[in-house]
Formats: structure tokens, C-alpha cells, sequence
């Protein structure tokens, strides 16, 4: 089993949005589909796209749902927490950088921490990682090493925790779960650069086993 991951940077704050795909059997997923910027749906195209993966409800990360589940008829996948933020403009922050009405999206599939998900051939084991949201969810994939961080963890530094429903005693305790996990993982984050569980650990200030 593999997964190929591919990294676009979209959107007024620079979110990476991720177009994953199992290769063995050639389903896709989008994690944090940032706008509904052309390029996206580009680099969509014959692809057979089962889920979207939203790591958290903030707008940055879920204004291009609606579109792309529209396209492709993907499954919406989020954090029971976070899910109201899919259609408010004040929960999602929507409201701070735009003056019209956020595209909104219901979701159909609600996570819990500790539930999987098949993709393809792979599980995805959902990380309930609250802290930068009450809903802050990473997405494991076990077998091919790789975590998608949302704005959990980035590489040397950490999601803030000053908008609502933020916590930086959860958000240190989610970190901490994260250096707890066995071996090393390549990190996707949900801004700047990629990096790994094993750098994080030794190099990351908010990163300690608690």
C-alpha cells in the first residue's frame, strides 16, 4: 500500500491543501480544501474522489468543500465539534476577512477520536487533537507513515489558541499525544513546510511527552 500526496497552496492565508490517493486502488481524498481555486479541481480531474478531509472548521480549510463535493460527490468529513462551523460565518471566522456570505457545506461523515475510516485499501485512524479548535482532528494513515496535522502541529511551531474555543492546555495535551505515537511519521501541516514526527520531537518546543 501507498499514498501519494500532492500540496497546493491556496487562499488569501496560504493553506495547504492536500490531494491524497491510494495507489492500489486509485481513490482519492482532498484534505482541506482551501478554496474552490481552479487549480484544484485541475489537479482533480479523473480522479475518483471519495472523501474530503477537514482537519478543522476554520473558513482556510473548508471554503472549497461545497464545490468539491458538488464535483465529485465526495463525502464531507469532520469532527463532531467542528461540524457547525460549516455553516457560520461567526464559528468559522468567515466573518473577519469577507463581508458576503460564506459557500456552505453539510457534513456527512461526523469523527470521534479513536474511530477509522477505510480509504481504499488503508485505514485512517482519526486523532481527536482539540486546541486550536474544540474539533482539531489529525488524520493517520498507519501503514504509509503519514499524518495530516491541520493546524495542530507545523513544523517548529504550533496552532494558536487565542480564537474561540481555542485552549492552550488541550492544544499541549493534543502535542503531546502526537510525540506519544510509536515511531516516526511524515507530518503534512495545514501551513508552511512539511516535517516529521521525530524532528518535531526533538527540535519543537510545544512538543513534550507530558
Amino acid at each position: 500500500m501507498a499514498i501519494s500526496v500532492e500540496k497546493l497552496v491556496l487562499g488569501a492565508l496560504e493553506t495547504n491543501t492536500y490531494i491524497i490517493t491510494e495507489t492500489e486502488s486509485g481513490v482519492s481524498a482532498v484534505v482541506d480544501p482551501a478554496t474552490d481555486d481552479q487549480r484544484l479541481f485541475k489537479a482533480l480531474e479523473n480522479k475518483n474522489v471519495e472523501y474530503i478531509f477537514l482537519t478543522h472548521g476554520h473558513f482556510d480549510h473548508i471554503l472549497g468543500a461545497k464545490s468539491v463535493k458538488e464535483k465529485t460527490g465526495a463525502k464531507v468529513v469532520i469532527h463532531e465539534n467542528d461540524a457547525p462551523f460549516l455553516n457560520s460565518e461567526t464559528l468559522s471566522l468567515y466573518y473577519l476577512h469577507y463581508a458576503d456570505s460564506m459557500s456552505k457545506v453539510n457534513a456527512d461523515v461526523l469523527t470521534v477520536g479513536g474511530m477509522t475510516i477505510r480509504f481504499g485499501n488503508e485505514i485512517v485512524k482519526i486523532m481527536h487533537t482539540p486546541g486550536h479548535t474544540k474539533g482539531g482532528t489529525c488524520y493517520i494513515f498507519e501503514d504509509s507513515r503519514i499524518i495530516f496535522s491541520g493546524d495542530t502541529l507545523f513544523n517548529m511551531s504550533a496552532g494558536r489558541t487565542d480564537f474561540p474555543g481555542g485552549s492552550a492546555r488541550e492544544e499541549l495535551m493534543s502535542l503531546s499525544d502526537l510525540a506519544k505515537l510509536h515511531g516516526d511519521y511524515k507530518v503534512y501541516c495545514g501551513h508552511g513546510p512539511d516535517t516529521t514526527l521525530d524532528f518535531e520531537r526533538k527540535n519543537n518546543r510545544y512538543v513534550r511527552i507530558r
